[in-house]
């Protein structure tokens, strides 16, 4: 017979199952619990440490240098633009350094902590540091202090970065506006800028005074209406035309009369830039003023000179007229007559009639000469190529009773139909002043695009202390009677052509055996062929 189940025994058993079966929920729930808790720590840790990850980072990268003292400045942490900053070799090596080393003037720490105590922080202090090696630093210093409950102070914490190059060139600048205000303030010109906007003198150099007879300050108080009523009436139209177009093309020239202080005119010239905002509206004019009250006064002085020196040209030229042709035809005529005089005295009588007509010779001579040289300062030269060694040969044709010996060269210079008179006067003034049996030695040579010319003689030669004047004087008024005309004309003539003219002796160091006359011309670019 079977055995039926007691219903209070399953009851029994079906307890602790379910009691089991609720702590193992209550377990797995705790656990889960646990495990999301722990995956919210996780999160918090990596974003902690990724964010101490990102501070460290902004802490060694950052370009300013960043530190940390204790309350006595020994130096807790730094970064590696610190280091560098002030020449530690490492970080390690700043580390417990007092930072009061890199003071300067030890007097400035006291003056930051007495600051940190009494504001808390020192915002973008300009101040003086220096490095490890003493050199001197210009740093601005962002400071913040930590203290206790009771106020006492912990920790600084700061940053620093070097300013010394803009403190170099702001020091440069400084030097150089004070140059250039000391150049101004002691020029005689007077600098100046105007306000376009609120019509006046933003600036005027004290040299203002000298030439208006108006301080500074009297000028600035001056509006534009009042300075244009100050400038002569005949000027005021060219000035404001020109006022006009400085303000488009951004620069302009003034010359004008201005009434100064005691009431006088005063002639000022001004030179001046406008300045304009971006929509090209004028902001401001600046510029220096001049007073050429003096170079005015010179100018009518000189144009006065000029009439005057053009009327005594009309007038010389008259007298020169006059000497080379009325008096030139009454020396030929009276050369006629004493030419028939020789014929017909005898005796003593032919002896004067013989010297009177050297003495018209002469004259006529000088007259010519005079002639020439009035021809050549009458105006520019028309300079062509010449045929040299025609014109030698025809002079040497002259003077048939003269030894002369020629060597020669084919070549043709820059001259005109006045060079002939340049071997005239050199183998005349030779025979004249050679003494008996003189001869002559004419020398062409070509060098380097030039020809160099001698015409030597036998004769008593040129003292070594003559050398240098002997082509000046007629200008020095160191002569006879005509005496120095042909040479300065030879000397007019080369210069006339480019070249230059000397004398030295034929035999060097022996003035005695003669002077050879040398001279250079230029040889003519394109020389014609010759059959």
């Amino acid at each position: 017979m079977a055995h039926s189940e007691d219903p209070g025994s399953a009851l029994h058993t079906a307890a602790p199952e379910r009691v089991a079966h609720e702590r193992m929920a209550a377990i797995l729930a705790e656990n889960e619990a646990l495990r999301h808790e722990n995956a919210v720590l996780q999160s918090v840790k990596d974003a902690f440490q990724e964010s101490e990850k990102r501070y460290r980072r902004l802490f060694e990268d950052d370009l300013t240098g960043d530190f940390l003292t204790d309350a006595d400045g020994l130096i807790l942490a730094c970064n590696p633009a610190f280091v560098r900053m002030f020449g530690f070799a490492s970080i390690e090596g700043a580390l417990g350094t007092n930072i009061l080393e890199l003071y300067e003037d030890p007097r400035d720490r006291e003056t930051l902590l007495a600051r940190l105590q009494r504001d808390g922080k020192v915002e973008n202090e300009g101040r003086i540091r220096k490095r490890r090696d003493g050199t001197r630093l210009h740093v601005v210093e962002n400071v913040v202090g930590y203290f206790s409950a009771d106020g006492e102070l912990l920790e600084t914490q700061g940053y620093v970065y070097d300013d010394s190059e803009r403190k170099r060139a702001e020091e440069a600048l400084r030097e150089s506006e004070g140059r250039f205000r000391a150049v101004l303030e002691n020029s005689l010109d007077a600098a100046y800028r105007r306000n376009l906007r609120a019509d006046r003198y933003d600036y005027i150099s004290p040299a203002i005074e000298e030439i208006l007879g108006f301080t500074p300050e009297e000028m600035s108080a001056v509006n534009l209406e009042e300075v244009m009523e100050r400038i002569h009436p005949d000027d005021r139209p060219p000035v404001e035309a020109e006022l006009n177009a400085a303000a488009a093309s951004g620069k302009g020239l003034l010359i004008y009369r201005f009434l100064t202080k005691n009431g006088e005119y005063r002639w000022l010239e001004d030179h001046l830039m406008v300045i304009c905002d971006p929509g090209g509206r004028p902001l401001y004019r600046g510029g220096i003023v001049r007073d050429i009250t003096g170079r005015k006064e010179a100018e009518v002085e000189l144009a006065r000179v000029h009439r005057d020196l053009e009327s005594a040209h009309r007038e010389t030229n008259l007298y020169l007229d006059i000497l080379t042709h009325d008096i030139g035809n009454t020396e030929n005529v009276s050369n006629l007559y004493a030419e028939l005089l020789v014929d017909s005295i005898r005796g003593e009588a032919a002896v004067y009639v013989v010297n009177l007509k050297r003495s018209i010779a002469k004259s006529i001579e000088i007259l010519g000469i005079v002639s020439k040289i009035r021809r050549i300062h009458a105006g520019p030269p028309e300079l062509r190529s010449v045929d040299l060694d025609a014109v030698i040969r025809t002079e040497i044709d002259h003077f048939p009773a003269v030894p002369i010996t020629y060597e020669g060269a084919l070549c043709e210079v820059v001259a005109d139909d006045l060079l002939c008179e340049v071997f005239t006067n050199l183998i005349g003034n030779a025979v004249k002043h050679g003494g008996p049996g003189v001869a002559v030695i004419v020398r062409v040579e070509e060098q380097n695009g030039e020809v160099l010319v001698t015409v030597a003689d036998t004769g008593r030669g040129v003292p070594d202390d003559q050398k240098e004047e002997i082509f000046h004087r007629y200008e020095r008024k160191q002569r006879g009677v005509g005496e120095g005309l042909g040479l300065y004309l030879v000397q007019i003539l080369i210069d006339r052509y480019g070249g230059r003219i000397w004398v030295e002796d034929r035999v060097p160091g022996h003035p005695e055996e003669g002077a050879a006359f040398v001279f250079l011309l230029r040889e003519a670019d394109s020389v014609p062929a010759r059959p």
